[in-house]
């Protein structure tokens, strides 16, 4: 039943006017929402608030107001811009690279200003900022939409793992003091045990689906043929790659939160950052609130509320957020007319015939 609705909404697109890049956008947007009943869609609004009111039960909203008036504006914008930049590129490399790995030729610069525009999309919902990309290099390139949807799958996996690899180094090395986060540690040595478990037994089946004609005609045949494509056709030396290729963005992204924390006046050990960082962005991605909002924030109290007051860490927490966020849309809006432009070109030639 997904993948008809992925199928519908990707035929859909496919014939969207791209006269401007915002009336593609809300087209996209109203047909998104339009796969799931409006209760749904409310769901991360109503999460959102949820998780705020039960962080603001706890901390006081002036202490949080107070600290937020100590934060470093301009200094912020000093540590997150270069890396927001930074993060732009390694994005739109590995997108490239998977591209042309798997599905056609594209050179870097034809990439780097639909990646940039569609973190714009991405601050409403980043799946549907990782769906527009999709649709971008179907009509770029003539490739069918799921097969383009397979590689950003693709992709989102590794991040994930990219997430999990450094975070695995953190509770090798990380020594917890707190019985809470000793606790914590605990269980994460399991989890993560069972999330390698889980890749590898991903990466043997599809290795055993290429050799066996059978399983593999299966697969192809199935409603997942195409969104399968990209992980029939990966071996492993591509997952390695693609996490390799993403390694330099997040160890970027330690760095600047370690430099950004100390222009706060919070001290975080940077082994520490490492084993719990990961876990913040992972529960950033988590599907119930909007803009990452909530869950990041409950986050970083959980693993780090130790480390200074509890309105301090929740300040630090929304500046660095907004910043971050703020930074993106800069970089998304620099290469907004040059993005319309090129949509507006793809609507007047036919899918593949570039």
């Amino acid at each position: 039943m997904l993948i008809e609705k992925i199928d519908t909404s990707a035929t859909q697109l496919s014939g969207v006017s791209t006269r401007s890049f915002s009336t593609a956008c809300h087209a996209s947007i109203f047909r998104v929402r339009n796969l799931s009943p409006s209760w749904k869609n409310a769901l991360p609004y109503f999460g959102t608030l949820l998780i705020f009111a039960l962080i603001f039960w706890r901390i006081p909203i002036a202490k949080v107001g107070a600290a937020l008036e100590q934060a470093p504006v301009l200094k912020f914008f000093g540590v997150f811009l270069p890396f927001c930049a930074f993060y732009w590129l390694v994005d739109s490399l590995c997108l490239t690279w998977v591209v042309c790995r798997f599905n056609a030729e594209l050179r870097l610069r034809d990439i780097l200003p639909i990646r940039a525009t569609m973190y714009l999309l991405a601050l409403i919902n980043s799946n549907l900022g990782q769906g527009g990309v999709a649709w971008y290099l179907h009509r770029k390139t003539g490739v069918p939409f799921l097969e383009m949807l397979s590689s950003i799958l693709f992709i989102a996996l590794m991040e994930v793992y990219q997430l999990f690899f450094f975070s695995t180094l953190g509770v090798i090395f990380y020594h917890p003091n707190a019985p809470a986060q000793v606790e914590i540690v605990r269980a994460l040595r399991i989890a993560y045990v069972v999330a390698w478990l889980l890749l590898a037994a991903v990466i043997a089946f599809f290795a055993q689906a290429r050799r066996n004609s059978r399983i593999r005609a299966r697969i192809v045949g199935s409603r997942l043929g195409a969104i399968a494509g990209t992980f029939l056709a990966a071996r492993p030396l591509d997952y390695a790659i693609v996490l390799g290729i993403k390694a330099p963005g997040f160890m970027l992204s330690v760095l600047a939160q370690y430099w950004a924390l100390a222009l706060f006046g919070i001290a975080i050990p940077f082994v520490k950052l490492m084993l719990f960082l990961p876990l913040v962005f992972l529960a950033a991605a988590l599907p119930i609130s909007v803009a990452h909002l909530g869950t990041s924030q409950a986050a970083w109290l959980l693993f780090f509320s130790g480390s200074a007051p509890n309105a301090k860490i929740l300040a630090y927490s929304l500046a660095a957020h907004f910043t971050f966020m703020f930074c993106n849309g800069l970089i998304g809006l620099f290469y907004l007319p040059r993005a319309s432009r090129e949509l507006t070109a793809l609507d007047a030639t036919p899918p593949g015939d570039k």
